[in-house]
């Protein structure tokens, strides 16, 4: 049988206690030791983040314009593609504002991805990353 030198109590009114440890235990924090309770972050303000969303919706509509005629067009899907893989960004650009896209937008592409990235004036975007 095995022997274990340390006893182990299940029920909390079991375990030992000396005076010492009850004595620490009720001792109040001296205030000069305690961590200060300041918070280093400015009070929270949704407002600006309110506004991302609103926003959000409007870009994710463009997005939806851009990946509703990629589906729907097997054409245009053939024509996007070949240009960005030819690495034509004039093509590629007229290609993606021809689908109706109002707003600013950056198109990066590798030979096995296409990313655009729907910008609004530094508030907020959406990247889509669609892979071939």
């Amino acid at each position: 049988m095995y022997y274990n030198p340390y006893p182990y109590f299940v029920h909390p009114y079991h375990y030992p206690t000396s005076p010492l440890a009850q004595q620490l235990a009720v001792r109040p924090i001296p205030q000069h030791l305690a961590m200060p309770n300041t918070n280093p972050f400015p009070p929270v303000d949704t407002h600006k983040l309110k506004i991302s969303a609103t926003r959000i919706k409007a870009i994710m509509q463009q997005a939806q314009l851009l990946t509703d005629k990629i589906d729907s067009s097997q054409q245009f899907a053939h024509d996007l593609m070949n240009a960005a893989q030819l690495s034509n960004k004039t093509e590629v650009d007229k290609l993606i504002t021809s689908t109706g896209i109002t707003m600013k937008f950056d198109a990066n592409y590798t030979p096995d991805n296409f990313r655009i990235r729907l910008m609004d004036n530094g508030c907020c975007g959406i990247t889509i990353n669609l892979s071939w």
